[in-house]
């Protein structure tokens, strides 16, 4: 009869069930092969290398949104106002308007 591991009393590690089960928790003295690659398997467990597709996305959103910040704060004055700005260094005041407001001179 095989010897099982077991880390509590009520369940092995292969996932069997029964009273008349042989059980301990020395790993040296395990006979069955399922208990012993779950137990191999914990303990053999790989360090994750890559990160999750959560935490990729998460850093991407954050670099994007500190690039967008950056962005935003380095850019000089709106369109708008560039547009002004060169309106108002034209010669003479006989251009017709730009924009909703009324026609204050031709």
């Amino acid at each position: 009869m095989a010897i099982h591991f077991s880390a509590s009393e009520a369940n092995v590690a292969c996932g069997r069930t029964g009273t008349s089960l042989n059980n301990t928790r020395e790993i040296a003295e395990v006979t069955c092969k399922l208990c012993l690659r779950s137990v191999q398997k914990i303990a053999s467990e790989p360090v994750r290398k890559a990160p999750s597709l959560a935490e990729l996305r998460a850093a991407a959103k954050a670099e994007k949104a500190l690039t967008a910040a950056a962005a935003k704060a380095s850019v000089g004055p709106s369109p708008r106002e560039q547009w002004l700005q060169r309106l108002a260094q034209l010669p003479g005041r006989n251009r017709l308007p730009r924009g909703r407001s009324g026609q204050v001179f031709i």
